[in-house]
């Protein structure tokens, strides 16, 4: 009987025992599960996000001088179902190279606080070490002068990247490639094209390994490929303009509004489609 007893004790302690541990499991899980859910609505509740580069970030060519397609894709952000608050930071400067991107990011304090805030970051760079090689071989198309700069690029490119990882590794990083300006005015000549291809190419796989998302400009400035929307370039091939309407008049190398536009939208599509949010 004292053996009965004992049996039923041992099995009434391991029954309850086995239902403390299902509800503390349980009860974790549903924690967990609420705080990925709380997390997952402030993030889509808001946006923060920072761009850093060249010219292509600060805007030049934009007549309202506002920052180009920066507070463009914010405006289309604050539209977007899901999203309720949207915060801008700009650190585009005019002319740097990516050597000194990398710099300003490795020393500049508010830069780096803006980086660690941020749900997205998006970067342009990588124009200017291909114009200061330009300039050096004075405008000599030679493909093997390109080799070592783009060696280089690539390198500052990584360590970017690795900056923008080491100190915020939950945002969204987007990297812009590089176009040609001259492709409109000179379809004939391929040796500019075929180095930026290259220079794309290898962007864009560097990209992906990082983690990263590539956004093409060359296929937003191709006119002679046609993958720009039609609205934008004119009526028909007949009435072609003289210059690609695309960039801006005074330099005819810079985006001018409806560039930054096209920016916005191609920046904007992305958001949309790794953030899995309504357009």
């Amino acid at each position: 009987m004292k053996k009965v007893r004992s049996f039923l004790f041992m099995c009434v302690i391991v029954a309850l025992g086995t239902f403390i541990v299902i509800q503390g499991l349980n009860f974790f899980l549903n924690k967990t599960e609420q705080a990925k859910k709380q997390e997952q609505e402030e993030i889509d509740q808001s946006v923060y996000l920072v761009a850093i580069g060249d010219s292509l970030t600060e805007g030049v060519g934009d007549s309202t001088q506002n920052g180009g397609y920066v507070p463009l894709v914010a405006n289309q952000l604050r539209e977007t179902t899901g999203i309720q608050e949207v915060t801008t930071k700009n650190y585009g400067i005019s002319g740097e190279r990516s050597d000194q991107i990398l710099e300003r990011i490795k020393q500049q304090e508010d830069v780096r606080s803006d980086l660690e805030k941020a749900t997205v970051i998006v970067l342009t760079a990588g124009g200017n070490d291909l114009i200061q090689t330009f300039k050096r071989e004075q405008l000599k198309i030679n493909q093997d002068s390109f080799i070592e700069p783009k060696k280089k690029y690539q390198e500052n490119l990584t360590a970017i990247l690795t900056e923008f990882h080491s100190l915020n590794p939950k945002a969204q990083v987007y990297i812009f490639g590089i176009y040609n300006p001259y492709a409109y005015l000179f379809p004939e000549v391929t040796e500019m094209q075929e180095v930026l291809d290259s220079w794309n190419e290898e962007t864009e796989q560097l990209a992906e390994k990082e983690q990263a998302t590539y956004l093409s400009l060359s296929e937003l400035f191709d006119l002679n490929g046609q993958t720009t929307p039609a609205d934008t370039i004119g009526d028909s091939s007949d009435d072609q303009p003289a210059n690609n309407p695309l960039l801006y008049e005074e330099d005819l190398f810079h985006p001018n509004d409806q560039g930054y536009e096209l920016m916005a939208d191609e920046l904007y599509q992305a958001l949309v489609k790794n953030r899995t949010i309504a357009d």
